[in-house]
């Protein structure tokens, strides 16, 4: 079973699902193997999304692989373990003058996504840091 997942963006003439059933067809794959997810605006609503669609057709939720960009398969990986999916990722190959943009963008992400522990952690050092000074300055 090959789940494509992926909605519409505003500059898109097709959802990214569809676009890539297309793709896959125009290449062998077997029309009644392929299904596509179109209503997802993000990864963690590809995950979510696919699943429900794996869980419909009855299929194994412990075993199957994803396919993203390299870059992105860190943040998918834990995107399908909490909509849970015991899935393993594989990455495509980004091109060399995207990486850099693409890093910087999965970083922040990450940091968005735990937001109230990365809080926790700087007010810790803040207050570490104040600690300390006023304990050296005599204070």
């Amino acid at each position: 079973m090959l789940v494509f997942s992926g909605g519409q963006g505003s500059d898109e003439t097709v959802p990214e699902g569809l676009a890539m059933k297309q793709y896959a067809l125009a290449h062998g794959a077997h029309v009644d193997k392929c299904v596509t997810e179109e209503k997802s605006k993000n990864t963690y609503e590809n995950m979510a999304f696919s699943k429900q669609i794996l869980a419909t057709k009855q299929v194994n939720l412990q075993k199957g692989v994803f396919a993203t960009n390299d870059y992105h398969t860190f943040r998918a990986a834990g995107y399908a373990r909490y909509v849970g999916l015991k899935i393993d990722g594989i990455g495509a190959k980004t091109s060399r003058f995207f990486i850099p943009n693409a890093f910087i963008r999965e970083y922040i992400a990450l940091l968005a996504n735990h937001k109230k522990e990365h809080i926790i952690a700087l007010s810790l050092l803040l207050l570490l840091s104040i600690v300390n000074f006023l304990i050296n300055n005599g204070i």
